[in-house]
């Protein structure tokens, strides 16, 4: 946990001007709009009232602020002004409803949201009363720091103002590192349900049928991506509360988890491996997310920090590959052929995701087209270019070599959307019955869907 962060010092006759001028603005606005009033400015003790994260905090309760008035006026517009001082950032609503009612919805967010002990929230009656917890029948708000009156605490000076301070940094710091880790999970989650939705994929499972897998079905990932909802969570977590070292030394922090996670996916799928390599690809990946926070990065810094949280440990595993101890179809290419893989791609920052699978989604997603036909296009495009370690030990690097010439050759001509999906349909039913599977390009293609979601969230409002 950090310290409270450094800013300018405001006086206490700043402070005392300051609730003058908002005491006046509240006038202006009754005096205005002629209704209530919602004041809302943040509760941060001692001399410094502005820093990234205590600002970040105000906007996150205004908007929840927002919320509940919408909940109580569903569509309803209400008038805001906000005022940005060193000060403290303030904000004013007018709400033409019953002051008790506003009170009782304000306090309900106070006493309830992780955030709520921080919010000040005020309801100042058209009359110009202020309505207090007493007259709705609440309690006064407790401390800060214990579960003592905090009027009595304060009054008595009972906490020194260094405590105060990291009990509110801990408190915001903490929601927004469970709050970014959620959305990022959430991206994962929802870029693995994409992958296997995308339809028709060659060899692979799909909303059609299986591909080349006689042992999964489309029903089979998904219980599988339910699994792993907790652990893309973690990694995003533990990227995130290790901000403070380097990323190269994060992935034995990692390991454990990712270990664990595969169990509950085999857990998950009677024994089937599903997800095994997105396992590891968007773990690290959803760490790397954490690791910078918000504003989150473009997609090629966060992939260089993953390649810097992969590469150290990875280079080392390769290293005692053999013929004889490899453990898996994957380690087994690489022992004979030198193909490093999903290991390879991480350690290189993922050039296959960066070049290839994010500029062709981005591309069929501003020409228009939906995000399944834009992922089957992907895919073919992964397809064309990547060594895929599944291909080969599931044929050979001669029919890697022949099928990239073929897809390539196909996607030279330009296609049409239709044209891409008929041609996938046909690459099926070849893939079947040869019983070849990209697993490597759809976990590439999972990651590109990943970072284009999370690209999103790193837009301006």
């Amino acid at each position: 946990m950090s310290e409270p962060v450094a800013g300018k010092h405001v006086t206490l006759e700043a402070m005392l001007e300051a609730r003058e001028r908002r005491v006046e603005r509240q006038n202006e606005f009754i005096k205005k709009f002629q209704c209530a009033v919602v004041s809302y400015a943040l509760n941060i003790a001692g001399p410094v009232k502005r820093f990234p994260l205590g600002d970040r905090c105000f906007y996150e309760g205004k908007k929840e602020i927002e919320k509940q008035l919408g909940r109580l006026v569903p569509g309803g517009i209400f008038p805001c002004a906000c005022t940005d001082a060193e000060t403290g950032l303030e904000c004013l609503w007018a709400a033409d409803l019953d002051a008790a009612k506003l009170k009782s919805a304000m306090a309900t967010l106070e006493e309830c949201h992780p955030l709520g002990r921080l919010l000040d929230i005020d309801i100042i009656a058209k009359d110009g009363e202020k309505i207090s917890r007493s007259a709705v029948g609440l309690p006064e708000r407790s401390c800060l720091v214990c579960s003592e009156p905090g009027a009595a605490c304060a009054r008595n000076r009972t906490h020194p103002l260094d405590e105060i301070q990291r009990r509110t940094h801990s408190i915001i710091e903490n929601y927004f590192h469970q709050k970014d880790a959620r959305l990022i999970a959430q991206n994962a989650l929802r870029a693995l349900l994409y992958e296997v939705s995308a339809t028709p994929k060659p060899g692979l499972v799909d909303r059609w049928d299986s591909g080349a897998h006689r042992d999964m079905d489309f029903f089979t990932y998904i219980d599988s991506t339910s699994a792993l909802a907790a652990y893309f969570h973690d990694m995003a977590a533990a990227g995130s509360a290790s901000c403070n070292i380097p990323p190269e030394t994060l992935l034995p922090r990692l390991r454990f988890r990712g270990v664990a996670a595969e169990e509950e996916m085999f857990a998950a799928t009677c024994g089937v491996n599903t997800h095994k390599g997105l396992i590891f690809s968007l773990g690290i990946i959803c760490a790397a997310f954490g690791w910078h926070g918000v504003p989150f990065p473009d997609a090629d810094t966060v992939l260089h920090t993953a390649a810097k949280i992969a590469a150290p440990a990875l280079y080392k595993d390769l290293e005692g590959i053999t013929p004889q101890n490899a453990a898996t179809n994957g380690e087994a290419v690489f022992a004979k052929y030198g193909i490093s893989g999903i290991r390879g791609e991480a350690a290189a920052a993922f050039p296959s995701v960066r070049f290839r699978g994010l500029p062709s989604l981005r591309k069929a997603i501003s020409d228009g087209k939906s995000y399944n036909d834009a992922g089957v296009e992907t895919l073919l495009c992964l397809a064309a270019h990547v060594t895929d370690t599944n291909i080969i030990s599931r044929s050979s690097s001669e029919t890697l070599k022949t099928l990239q010439e073929n897809l390539q050759a196909f996607l030279d001509t330009q296609p049409d959307n239709s044209a891409v999906l008929d041609y996938a349909a046909q690459l099926n039913a070849q893939f079947i019955k040869d019983n070849i599977s990209p697993g490597g390009c759809a976990d590439l293609l999972a990651v590109t869907y990943m970072l284009h979601f999370m690209e999103a969230e790193t837009r301006p409002a």
